[in-house]
């Protein structure tokens, strides 16, 4: 696998909208990161009202250089994340080295999709975040937050 280049800060947050609530969380973690200008968030908010949808989807697919992926039941259960955005996600993996940071919300297939399960997950797929006391869900987003932003940025 490549590394990330420096200068190129798109991190892409797939997510299904039933866990919207584990995507606000996680952009507080990334907000001083952000802030700083040190790294460009894209999720699917960003979308504004007579925007192409799909084109802005394929557009931040395309430039992303890290892809987290907020797993759960819904997750998959999306028909949209499963066909529009995991196969350009797993192949910009394949091909530009696009580092995918699988993160389990809540118990799932994620250990029987050979696909994903392929990548090392940000927290085990037997310690979801919704199983987790809020100190420790609140360490593992901490954790998560400082690989992405070494990654962004590895001095």
């Amino acid at each position: 696998m490549t590394s990330v280049s420096p200068k190129r800060t798109k991190l892409f947050i797939s997510y299904s909208h039933a866990d919207k609530e584990w995507l606000e969380r996680l952009k507080r973690h990334l907000k001083p990161s952000i802030r700083n200008g040190n790294l460009d968030l894209w999720e699917d908010t960003r979308i504004r009202s007579g925007d192409e949808w799909r084109e802005e989807i394929r557009s931040a697919l395309e430039s992303a250089c890290v892809a987290v992926l907020l797993i759960s039941a819904d997750f998959f259960a999306s028909d949209f994340i499963v066909s529009d955005e995991l196969p350009p996600l797993l192949a910009a993996a394949e091909k530009k080295g696009v580092r995918i940071l699988p993160l389990i919300i809540g118990a799932c297939r994620f250990k029987r999709t050979p696909e994903l399960s392929c990548f090392q997950t940000v927290n085990s797929p037997d310690r979801s975040l919704d199983g987790m006391m809020r100190p420790e869900w609140e360490k593992v987003l901490d954790s998560l937050a400082e690989t992405i932003e070494n990654l962004l940025d590895p001095r």
